[in-house]
């Protein structure tokens, strides 16, 4: 027994000395879950990665497909405890005021999965895709990433949505405010004007025109529309950017280009297919 932990202590220290050293230059973004973390700077949780990745055995900012090199043992580390680097990052994270926390915000997770990050509770519930990564949501409309995962309603990079005990993208709380993406669905008419808004093969107000091939996926916040289809928010898009000025899905790398002004798009309108 006592030679078996022997050997335990030497792999663990053996798989840690063969992971690389740090980035000193990215102290600063320790342990902030704000995702500002660049590829070989230290984190504390995915939520610091800007690539979504915090790698094991150290907790190191890594690219998804380089989480198993140079001594990586995949995406998902989490540390209760901060460096000095990032103490005071992480206290004041861990202490948000009480009258701050909307409703519905919570700081540990209802049905299992991750804890939610503290420091996200300002983003829960506001269908703003403020939401970073690690923070609670109520919906996909809530996220950045454009995926609230289940069970409990977690931003997540959509290639982690199954790790960690969460059950995939597509969480919609039944305490949320009605997203755009569900009254999407619903047919409704302009009180007003007695007109009806449908998906559209051109643009309202300038950029891309629409494919018409993704008029099926406008408007269902399941994450299907693919890049050049219309979207009334993130959630439709399965890259998680629907773009300005009109509504499209986007590669976030191109979200300036052609006319597009940038993610963030949320539409106001309801869809009516005829």
């Amino acid at each position: 027994m006592k030679s078996s932990t022997i050997l335990s202590v030497l792999s663990f220290a053996l798989a840690v000395y063969a992971v690389p050293p740090f980035d000193p230059a990215g102290a600063k973004n320790v342990g902030n879950g704000k995702g500002t973390q660049f590829i070989g700077g230290q984190c504390l949780s995915d939520a610091d990665c800007g690539s979504a990745c915090c790698a094991n055995p150290t907790g190191i900012c890594s690219g998804p497909g380089a989480q198993f090199q140079n001594g990586k043992t995949g995406c998902g580390f989490g540390s209760g405890a901060a460096t000095a680097a990032s103490s005071p990052a992480a206290a004041a994270a861990a202490a948000p005021a009480a009258n701050s926390v909307p409703a519905g915000a919570l700081t540990t997770p209802a049905n299992g999965g991750p804890a939610f990050d503290p420091a996200g509770v300002k983003n829960v519930g506001n269908g703003k895709g403020l939401q970073f990564i690690g923070g609670q949501c109520l919906s996909a409309a809530d996220c950045g990433s454009g995926c609230c995962a289940g069970p409990s309603g977690i931003c997540s990079g959509p290639g982690a949505q199954t790790q960690n005990g969460k059950t995939g993208c597509g969480f919609v709380s039944g305490a949320a405010p009605a997203a755009p993406a569900a009254a999407a669905t619903t047919p409704a008419a302009d009180s007003n004007t007695g007109a009806s808004t449908t998906a559209s093969t051109t643009p309202a107000n300038g950029g891309p025109a629409f494919d018409p091939a993704g008029e099926k996926n406008v408007g269902n916040g399941k994450g299907i529309q693919f890049i050049g289809g219309q979207c009334l928010n993130a959630a439709d898009c399965g890259s998680g950017c629907c773009a300005g000025p009109s509504g499209i899905c986007s590669g976030p790398g191109a979200q300036t280009q052609n006319g597009k002004t940038g993610c963030g798009f949320v539409s106001k309108k309801k869809l009516v297919r005829m």
